[in-house]
Formats: C-alpha cells, structure tokens, sequence
C-alpha cells in the first residue's frame, strides 16, 4: 500500500484527492473528472475539467492550488502527512476554528523542528500555541475520514485514514489490534494507515 500511496504524489492526481478531501467534490465526480480527462487532446487539466462541468468555483480552484503547492513543497519524507496537515489547516480556518494568520505560525512552527529533526503533525502544534482544543482537533480528523486510533501494544499512536468502525485495524510493527484511545486530550500521531492497509476482515 505505501508504494500505491506515493503514485498518489503526481500532481494530477494529489490535485483529485485534494478535491476530494476538502469536500468540493465527491468521488464519482473525480471519476468523471478523471474519465473526460482521458479522452481529451490535448490533455486538459483536472481543474479546467472540474470547473467546466461546475463541479467548484473558481475561488476552490484557488484552494486546491494552494494546498497543493504547500504539499508538494513539503519534505518528501513527510509527503503524505504534509497533505494532510494541509488540508487539515483549510478545513480549521473554513470552520471559524483559526486564523490563515495562526495556521502560517504554526506551519512555520512545524517546519523550524522539522529542520532539527523533530516532525510533529499540524494538530499537535495548533493545540500546544493554544489555537485549537484537542476536541476541535478530532473533529477535523473526522471530518476527513480519519480516526485516531492506538495499539494495544506497543502504543504507537495512527490516523487512520477512510476509518469504518465496523473493521479491525492491525498495528504496522508489532500487529497487535488498534483501538480509539480514551485520553482524547492527546493527539499525538506517530504514523498514518492509509486505505486498506492494517485492516483485517
């Protein structure tokens, strides 16, 4: 699964999901999109193809854009979980839950540890500076199909990415089962499952 999940990096396709994952589109109309994109000479771009068939406006274009230009200039080692945190930060300054002002100083703050070695996810940050509470925090990750989970252990703690209550999720290192943690003051993420991975029948 992380192989699939690093073809996901081209930019026509990140610009899909991030579409997808702020909610201006679903994904049967990405599949359209996508769809009418194959057919096309020369190529046209999601965006265009979304915007004719009035799937977004011109002002989501714009946000797709930016959060895909954030992704994309993240490191690569984080690439996954700088798309997320950046959708995350659109999601909380749509909500009313923070400033663009207060998401950018906490970006910054994430990108001065990263440099030192130290990588903390979006959510960590804006609830240490006081800008958003824990349960804003797990709001948003719901909002984005995500559930934080941890296993019973070794403790690491996972966003679970397209989480469905009904599955039993398997911890990546150890294998012992993943269950949503009661201390929900805590949201600290060590690492993300993505997709089907982890997940038993």
């Amino acid at each position: 699964m992380q192989e699939g999940a690093r073809k996901e990096k081209r930019p026509q396709t990140l610009f899909g999901r991030i579409a997808v994952e702020l909610g201006f589109i679903n994904a049967e109309q990405l599949s359209e999109c996508v769809r009418l994109q194959g057919q096309t000479n020369p190529r046209k771009r999601l965006g265009e193809i979304m915007l004719e068939k009035g799937f977004i406006t011109v002002e989501q274009l714009a946000e797709i854009i930016q959060v895909q230009q954030q992704s994309l200039a993240g490191n690569m080692r984080y690439a996954e979980e700088h798309l997320q945190d950046s959708v995350m930060g659109k999601i909380a300054v749509k909500k009313g839950y923070c400033t663009e002002e207060q998401i950018n100083e906490a970006l910054r703050a994430q990108a001065l540890r990263e440099e030192s070695g130290i990588f903390c996810r979006l959510g960590e940050i804006l609830v240490e500076k006081g800008f958003l509470t824990s349960e804003k925090v797990i709001e948003i990750l719901k909002l984005q199909r995500k559930e934080l989970m941890v296993c019973t252990g070794c403790k690491r703690r996972y966003n679970v990415f397209r989480y469905e209550p009904t599955q039993t999720y398997i911890c990546k290192y150890c294998k012992k089962p993943l269950q949503i943690p009661e201390d929900s003051d805590n949201v600290q993420v060590d690492t993300t499952l993505f997709f089907d991975e982890g997940k038993t029948q």
